[in-house]
Order: structure tokens, then sequence, then C-alpha cells
């Protein structure tokens, strides 16, 4: 049986499409066709990648011509800040970009641009570059243009230098003082090689139970002078809160003894490691130098002893940074070093001070004076002995008295009718053939009271005599002057607390001295507080070394919290103090980009 598809039968009778209707139907097809699709979405993103290139290099270009425009800028305005006081800036700057072959680039320099001073320079410059672009034109960028500004400063500020270097007993250990002498000295060299003479001053404060002013600075102060054994000054917490000593101001005189004594009465007995206030010349504040000799000798004859008082150090640091203390440079500068110095005619002498040093300590508000502490620590404050202000053993009436009286001493005797006939034997002085010759002479000697036993001790021959007999001498001591009873204060100059327990048991005053009129370490360490943060506010940088101290110690914590910020302080070890010291001298140079 034969079979026939049913489409072509279906076919069988009908007309053909017309051609309106073929050519619909291959446009449907053809508008249904994918075939070659991606052919045509590679070449137009190929296109938009080609214009996105030739932006991208234009834009490198015009970065890469501004990078160098900017650096030969920079460079030029930093050489031009940094050169010489008497340099021409803007010439400066235009040789730099001469020799960069850019001289067409830069801008005119104005004298409003650049400001030259003795101690410092501030220059601001210009320039401008255009460049052609290459596929930028075709969105009808024809140039970019490029700018570049600058603004350098050099500015060496005079510089007032307060160094407050710890030199308590514990300095003697592991080189640590050998060390310091050698970073402080680098120092100093380092602050005043990088300045003329007089543009930087240092001034140095050793501290350990005490600060010692010196009699010179003693001398430019007001005290209230009770003792003439030494010059420290005494300050209570009220004190710490403001950074001046005011030379008008009368100030309180700290009494002069030790904690202990080495054997006996006198000045000379008194121990010398547990002194109040240390009176040898290595102790004292040089102020206000520009010497790099004086320093550097002043540093190497440092010496270690005692307790810590950074409080102290710290104090006195800030006073001779505070206008305040003008009127003593100007008493300083008035002062010979060697007052017998026999100065010539037409000769300067050497005067304390140099008078290159002029308006120093500046106002704080005084925009050309950077003033600077560094204090160098090696461990935590610790206490120190002293009477309470309102002690009964202070002041007046002390349990010390000075007896005068004048002794004939024998000379010779000679007899009456020959007078070259000589004997020195007193005992022909009852033969009345004979004449004696004696000759006058005033002796003292020093009575100590015990107020428990009531009498009297003879420190001269350590008799002891009755409060009768001591209060009625004037009748049966021969030659009899006088009894001077002494103050505290000159008392104390010759004898410690410690001696006047041990020679009556008499230990008020030492209980006193030692315990109730101690200061701590902790208040110390308040007080130390309170001078930071009254220096600090006026502007004051200050740098701290801990050296050698513990981490999180708590000296360490101290020095931290007095240092300007975190970054102002600087642990140190053995030599790396010399780090320590370089780092922070080289911080003093400011020279920055401002712009």
């Amino acid at each position: 049986m034969k079979y026939t598809s049913s489409k072509f039968v279906s076919g069988l009778g009908q007309k053909p499409p017309s051609r309106r209707t073929l050519r619909r139907r291959w446009l449907s097809t053809f508008c249904r066709d994918e075939d070659g699709a991606i052919v045509a979405l590679t070449l137009f993103i190929l296109i938009l990648m080609l214009v996105a290139g030739g932006i991208a290099t234009d834009l490198m270009r015009h970065e890469m011509e501004r990078a160098r425009l900017q650096n030969t800028l920079d460079t030029a305005v930093l050489a031009a800040a940094g050169a010489p006081f008497g340099s021409d800036p803007a010439a400066i700057v235009e040789d730099y970009f001469a020799k960069n072959g850019m001289s067409s680039y830069l801008n005119d320099i104005g004298d409003d641009d650049v400001v030259a001073l003795a101690n410092s320079t501030s220059i601001s410059a210009s320039a401008d570059k255009s460049i052609d672009t290459y596929l930028l034109k075709l969105s009808g960028v024809d140039s970019l243009n490029i700018h570049a500004a600058s603004k350098a400063e050099r500015r060496v500020p005079h510089l007032e230098v307060s160094m407050v270097l710890d030199v308590s007993g514990s300095m003697r250990s592991n080189s640590k003082l050998t060390n310091l002498k050698t970073a402080a000295k680098q120092f100093v060299t380092t602050i005043l090689s990088g300045s003329k003479p007089g543009e930087a001053v240092i001034s140095v404060v050793p501290f350990s139970w005490d600060v010692t002013p010196g009699t010179n600075i003693y001398n430019a102060l007001s005290v209230d002078t009770r003792q003439n054994y030494s010059t420290c000054l005494e300050f209570d917490a009220n004190d710490y809160n403001t950074t001046a000593i005011d030379p008008n101001v009368e100030q309180t005189q700290m009494i002069y003894t030790s904690a202990a004594y080495s054997g006996g009465f006198g000045t000379s007995n008194l121990n010398p490691v547990y002194r109040t206030c240390f009176t040898e010349e290595y102790n004292d504040i040089l102020a206000f130098q520009i010497d790099e000799t004086r320093l550097h000798t002043k540093i190497d004859s440092l010496q270690a002893e005692g307790n810590t008082s950074g409080n102290m150090g710290m104090k006195w640091g800030a006073a001779l940074l505070d206008p305040k203390f003008a009127p003593v440079r100007t008493a300083l500068a008035a002062t010979q070093i060697d007052p017998d110095e026999v100065v010539e005619e037409g000769e300067t002498p050497k005067m304390v001070v140099s008078d290159l040093v002029a308006n120093v300590p500046a106002p704080y508000t005084e925009p050309e004076t950077l003033k600077i502490i560094v204090m160098m620590g090696d461990g935590e404050n610790t206490y120190s002995n002293q009477f309470l202000p309102d002690s009964d053993y202070r002041g007046p009436n002390s349990y010390l008295y000075n007896v005068t009286w004048e002794e004939q001493q024998f000379q010779y005797a000679y007899k009456k009718n020959n007078v070259s006939r000589i004997n020195y034997n007193e005992s022909k002085c009852s033969n009345r053939n004979w004449e004696c010759v004696y000759e006058s002479s005033t002796e003292s000697a020093y009575y100590l009271y015990d107020p428990d036993d009531n009498y009297y001790l003879n420190l001269r021959d350590y008799d002891t005599i009755s409060a009768w007999e001591f209060n009625n001498l004037a009748s049966y001591l021969d030659g009899y002057i006088s009894t001077e009873r002494l103050s505290w204060e000159m008392a104390w100059g010759m004898m410690s607390p410690d001696f006047l327990d041990k020679t009556f048991r008499y230990y008020d005053a030492e209980d006193e001295f030692a315990g109730s009129g101690l200061v701590s370490g902790y208040q110390k360490d308040l007080r130390m507080r309170s001078i930071c943060s009254a220096i600090k506010n006026q502007g004051v940088i200050v740098y701290t070394i801990g050296f050698e101290v513990g981490v999180n110690s708590t000296a360490e914590t101290e020095l931290k919290s007095c240092a300007s910020s975190e970054a102002h302080y600087y642990r140190a070890k053995g030599i790396n103090i010399t780090d320590a010291f370089s780092s922070i001298a080289s911080n003093v140079v400011n020279l920055r980009l401002t712009q």
C-alpha cells in the first residue's frame, strides 16, 4: 500500500506565498537567529577599552609630570629655607628649577613670599605647567594643566633649655653617671653648634635631696636668711602650682643639717651623705650659659649622692625659664666669675653670664623663643628629712649657746732689776722680784642644754655644769664676756637631730625631722605632677628620660606623666642614654614642610 506525506498532500492546490510574506518570514527568522552576536559585543568593548586606555595614558602622564614638578618645588623651597642667613632664598629656588630645565614653569616669587630673619626663614613658591593630550583630544580636551605649590619654613628660634639631671646616690651604679656625662655633653654640643652665640642658652640643674642654687643665684633672690651654711630654698605644696621663683617675693631658706652625724659636734661632723643641702660647688646650678667649655666642665664635675627629689629639680628647671627670673640673669651678668680677678685696663672681666645672653628668660608669649626642659631620672622620688614650718625646732632660742670669755695666757717672766733676764716658768710670777707678761685672747665654747635633766654640756671639753652655774657664769668665770643663744637654724648647722638624740637621749627633734616632718616620695610625686602641669601649660616642651627604670614602675609612670606627651618620654639603658639625648637634640631642629 502506498502512503503520501500529509504536508505535501495538504499543500496541494494552494497558491505559493507572496514576496512580502517571504520577506517577512526571512526577517523574523533572522531576528531569532543568534549566530555571530558575540563578535559585535567584542568589537564594542574593544572600542571602549581603547578609549579608556587612552584617557588613562593621558592622566598617568599628567600625574607623572605633576609629581616631578611638585618634588622639584619641594626640594627647592626646603633648600632655600635651610640656607644660611644672608642668602637669597628666591634665587636658590630659581637655580633649582634652572638646573632641572624647568625655569619656564616657575611662577614669580614676590617679596611677600619670602620672610628671612636671623633665626628663621619662610618661603612660598608655585609652578604651573601644561601638557598636550593624546586620546583625550577626541573628547575635546586638548591639554591638561598642572599646578604645584609649596611652602617651607626653617625656624631656629632662640632656645632656652633647662637640663634637669638626677645625681642621687643610685647614679653611682652601673657607670650611669659616666654615661650621663657623655650623653649630656654631646647634647650641649649639638644644641650650641647649631646656633649663633646667644641664640641658645642652657642651664644645668643637678638634683638629689634638693637643688643647690649657689651663692650667686641666692644673692639675686629675696630670701629670709636664717643661716649662712647653705643656699637651698624650701617650697610648700602650693609653690609647685606655679613655675616662678619670684626674686621680689621673699623665699624660705631650708634648714641645713644632716640626718646623721659623723663622730661629734661641729659642721664638719655632719654626715655628708644625709645633708639636707649639698654645699659643694659641683652641686650648684649653672644658669644661662652659652659657653660649651663651661657647660662641659660643669657636667664633668657632677657627683652622685643622696636621695631623689625630682619635684625640686623640675621646680628650679621651670623657674629658670620663667620670665620673672630675668632680674636674676641681669644680676649674674653683672657678677664676675672670680671676684678676686684683677682686670687690667682695657680688658673685659669674665662674668657669670655672658653679655650676649639678653632678654632671657623671654616671655612665654614670645613667638621667636622655644623653651625646653630635658629631665633625666634613674628612679622614683624618695623621702627627704625636714622640720615642719611651725616646728619648735625652728626659729630663735635653740638649746645651743656660745659662751665667750677673755683668757690671760702666760708668755714669760723677767727680773725687775734686770729686764734682760727672762724666764719661761710661770711659777716666777709669785716672786715679787719677777714680773710676768700675759697676752689676752678671746676664747669661746659651745654649751648644749639637756632639757630633760636640766644641765649644760660644754662641747669643747665635754664637762657638765648645772643650770644654776650656767646662768651665773658672769660671777665665777674669769674674764667672762657674753653668752649667745643660737637660733635653731644656726644650731642645726653644727649638729644633727641624731647628735642631740645620741648625746642626751633626747629624741623629740629627731622624731620630727625623720618622722612627722618628713616629705615622702608620694608627696614629691604629687608636687612633681603639679609643677610639670604648670610648666606645660605655659607652652614649654618637656622631654623626660627614664634611665634604667623599671617598665611601668612608679618612676616611669611619673616621668611619662611629666613629659609633654608619651612620645616625649624616652627609656634608656647604659650607653643608649646617648641615643635618647641625641634624639631630643634632633627634635629641637624645626625644619618642616608646611604645605
